[in-house]
């Protein structure tokens, strides 16, 4: 794919997404008292309710992880696939332990397991208060996500598919380099995260807004790094139906069951302070994770499997006693 065709299809995936979020926020800002909590207090409100919840992700991640499989053809893919996983999962895992009672809260003790673990928290340190389900949501997102996206690219949009091996950087050294406009794009956002939080009328003021932060950086730094291998082979409209049904699903799940329910909730100081009343007084983050998180697992996605083919090139280049690139 060249780099005009992908600028344009980037485009258009932005125009999709503005042409959702506009009417979207229009729509929600006529709601201006957020759905009331129901109280923990409440018998047999949710028993179970996050345990259960985590099949909105973990049913189809079974039907496409056997899909995917099944699929003989795809095994260098699967290998890349879950090594992205693993990597994905362990970021959102640490994101719990280290900063998850800072940037979030898990009163309805009666919707999990009842098994927590440790989570470090700037307020009041090492706490025993993350329910063990938090591992489930994350390792299962994070599947989620991958799995349309390969689905996607292999099945339902083959025809936009990239396939041309070998890669562009047939030297693994030459495979990460700085890419500049995801660099300025990540500073851009904090900056105006920042402003945003501190002096846009109608917003809580108060604190900081970490977990914004900490979501573009997660979102930005495989980017920088790795965006020039990998962009290359990234299916763009695979990567939209990934993110949007993500998207969709998750809206539904934390704005209508996870908030009302208090199954877990936010602490508005490390927010923007923008809060979507139609939606249980949803921060604006949670539809800003998806599409970052999506972004970044794509990205590491096709540079492990563009690492991998650079291997299996190398390989054959070694049988055929051809030379070798390093």
């Amino acid at each position: 794919m060249t780099q005009k065709k992908r600028i344009n299809e980037l485009w258009i995936m932005a125009c999709m997404l503005l042409a959702l979020i506009i009417p979207s926020l229009i729509t929600l800002n006529t709601i201006q008292e957020p759905r009331p909590m129901v109280p923990v207090t409440t018998p047999n409100a949710s028993p179970y309710g996050y345990t259960w919840s985590l099949s909105l992700f973990i049913i189809p991640c079974l039907i496409l992880l056997t899909w995917l499989h099944l699929s003989k053809e795809h095994r260098i893919q699967m290998g890349a696939f879950w090594l992205t996983v693993v990597l994905m999962a362990t970021l959102g895992l640490m994101l719990d332990i280290f900063l998850g009672l800072t940037f979030f809260n898990f009163t309805n003790t009666g919707a999990t397991l009842g098994i927590h673990f440790w989570g470090y928290s700037f307020a009041n340190g090492w706490q025993k208060l993350i329910p063990i389900e938090e591992v489930g949501f994350y390792a299962s997102g994070c599947l989620a996500i991958l799995l349309v996206y390969i689905w996607s690219n292999e099945c339902w949009l083959e025809k936009y598919k990239v396939d041309k091996w070998p890669p562009r950087f047939p030297r693994l050294k030459d495979a990460v380099s700085f890419h500049p406009a995801s660099a300025i794009s990540g500073v851009v956002l904090i900056v105006l995260g920042c402003l945003f939080k501190k002096y846009f009328p109608g917003v809580d003021h108060e604190g900081f807004p970490g977990y914004y932060i900490f979501i573009v950086a997660v979102a930005i730094t495989p980017s920088i790094v790795f965006y020039e291998v990998a962009a290359p082979f990234v299916n763009w409209r695979a990567y939209t139906l990934a993110f949007f049904s993500t998207m969709l699903v998750s809206l539904f799940w934390e704005g209508a069951l996870a908030v009302p329910y208090q199954w877990w909730g936010y602490n508005p100081k490390q927010m923007l302070g923008f809060f979507l009343n139609g939606l249980s007084g949803l921060p604006v983050e949670e539809p800003i994770l998806w599409i970052a998180a999506s972004w970044a697992i794509v990205i590491i996605f096709e540079t492990i499997n563009s690492f991998f083919h650079m291997k299996l090139l190398r390989l054959e280049q070694v049988l055929e006693n051809k030379p070798v690139s390093k």
